[in-house]
């Protein structure tokens, strides 16, 4: 199965004077919600939708309890997560303080199997959000032509420069 892409027209934000160029966005197709993946593993094993779905919770829990306790959080094959901190930097580290630390993402590291999972996967170019919302509202006002240009004051997650 095929994964769809955009393309979004982005400049470099450390360097405004160079232009934009393309960059392909993975474009997701819905959501797996807790329930509907418990609904899946338990159709899986032996083990009931209800104690999967409790299983899952606790682990998102413990999963956050070790990462704020500062440890790398394994899950076998599937890959670990971790804490990275974002910060600025300061003039010599004698002058650095915890003032500089802009932020903390969670980062994933995939596991082996997920590693090599992608290296015959083949992409689907596909309309962006904004463009297939354009669209579907030109249909529906009966006109034959559409603006994509993302500058009709519309609003989307997505850049209004992507194509």
């Amino acid at each position: 199965m095929p994964l769809n892409y955009s393309i979004a027209m982005m400049g470099n934000p450390l360097k405004k004077e160079e232009p934009k160029k393309a960059y392909a966005k993975a474009q997701t197709n819905g959501r797996i919600d807790v329930k509907e993946l418990s609904a899946q593993i338990a159709s899986k094993c032996t083990v009931h939708q209800a104690d999967v779905s409790a299983v899952l919770i606790a682990t998102t829990e413990c999963m956050l309890e070790g990462l704020k306790a500062g440890k790398q959080v394994g899950f076998g094959e599937l890959g670990a997560f971790r804490l990275q901190i974002n910060s600025g930097g300061a003039p010599s580290a004698d002058q650095f303080t915890s003032d500089y630390i802009k932020g903390v993402n969670i980062q994933f590291i995939p596991g082996e199997e997920l590693q090599v999972i992608f290296q015959g996967l083949k992409f689907n170019l596909v309309p962006t959000r904004a463009a297939q919302a354009a669209v579907i509202k030109a249909q529906k006002a009966g006109e034959t032509t559409v603006d994509i240009s993302g500058k009709n004051g519309s609003s989307d997650s997505e850049s209004p420069d992507e194509i």
